[in-house]
């Protein structure tokens, strides 16, 4: 029996061992995504860390379309654009996903294969009637689809939209069977206490873009218990993504300490989720898209190689058939083949 559990962190690259990098002075265990001497890094048991191309032959500073649609797709999307373009995916890109992506890939082959991002309070919104792809990559809305959701469709947004998933809601949070992208859940708790203190309570809860109305008992879940639920949730799936993007977030918007935590509290996450994985059963993927937190100094993306860290069963074979991100898909497709 296989699984994989592939954990996809927005905007993160390789940089070099300096203190602008917040994973060298984080000294995360686990994320080791700094060079020495172009030497790259190892987890605590040896397992390496792959630098893997994400420039894909094409000058400029990659994006996150054009990079999560090549991750996702296995087609080289700037090659065929003749630019890195983007935070959502276009119309061309969106066609393409509609033709095949991996998890539409994995489903052909009669895997049970699921995306875990919960996405709280809107859950139905992102079904039909209410959205879909057509075809040419065009999106249909109903009239009750928030304005401001139109402009903010994700890679795996789209994936799910094709694959006919219902995405995993509140309720599916508040019993760990799934995970917002901010894994704590505090984004969404603070979203709310701050507009109590400031009185703009019910002007926010207008307001297409937040997130609704939090029940009291929404969690928050410590780096460790998010582990805990990734791993717990990964047992009942051959195969299981997770999306986490605040690492770009905080590479465009944070303070450099404010890095370092993010990083610390990662490091823990993944700490207690492959201390609980089972070497000879479970394979763990960990990749990006492009660079941007492991550079201190800018606010920016990067043109650095992304990290690929493969761990568990079968790691040798998935290392060794990816060297960018184009790569990722059909390596994955042969692991279950």
């Amino acid at each position: 029996m296989k699984r994989l559990l592939f954990i996809f962190l927005d905007g993160v690259g390789i940089g070099d061992k300096v203190h602008s990098n917040p994973f060298f002075t984080a000294q995360s265990a686990f994320l080791p995504f700094y060079t020495v001497n172009s030497t790259e890094q190892c987890l605590p048991d040896g397992t390496p860390v792959k630098a893997i191309n994400a420039t894909l032959g094409v000058e400029g500073i990659p994006q996150s379309a054009t990079g999560q649609t090549s991750l996702f797709t296995g087609e080289n999307i700037p090659a065929l654009l003749n630019e890195h373009k983007g935070s959502y995916p276009d119309k061309t890109m969106r066609r393409i996903l509609k033709e095949k992506n991996l998890l539409s890939l994995l489903r052909y082959k009669n895997l049970n294969a699921r995306y875990i991002n919960a996405y709280p309070f809107h859950a139905q919104l992102f079904t039909q009637p209410h959205i879909d792809i057509h075809e040419d990559g065009s999106f249909h809305f109903s009239e009750e689809f928030p304005a401001l959701f139109k402009k903010r469709i994700s890679v795996t947004t789209c994936m799910s939209i094709v694959n006919e998933l219902t995405p995993f809601d509140e309720n599916d949070i508040t019993h760990e069977n799934a995970l917002f992208q901010d894994y704590s859940n505090l984004s969404l708790v603070q979203g709310l206490e701050e507009a109590q203190k400031s009185g703009k309570l019910n002007d926010l809860l207008k307001t297409a873009a937040f997130p609704g109305i939090l029940p009291p008992s929404l969690p928050v879940f410590s780096p460790e218990k998010a582990g805990e639920i990734l791993f717990n949730v990964s047992q009942k799936y051959d195969f299981l993504l997770y999306e986490y993007f605040q690492t770009d977030v905080y590479g465009h918007r944070n303070t450099f300490s404010e890095r370092v935590q993010l990083v610390q509290q990662l490091d823990r996450l993944l700490g207690r989720l492959i201390s609980l994985m089972d070497k000879e059963r479970d394979t763990l993927l960990i990749t990006s898209d492009h660079g941007n937190i492991e550079d201190g100094v800018t606010l920016a993306h990067t043109r650095n190689p992304v990290p690929l860290v493969v761990w568990g069963n079968r790691t040798h074979e998935l290392r060794e058939s990816i060297d960018s991100l184009v790569d990722v898909t059909p390596a994955i497709e042969r692991f279950f083949s």
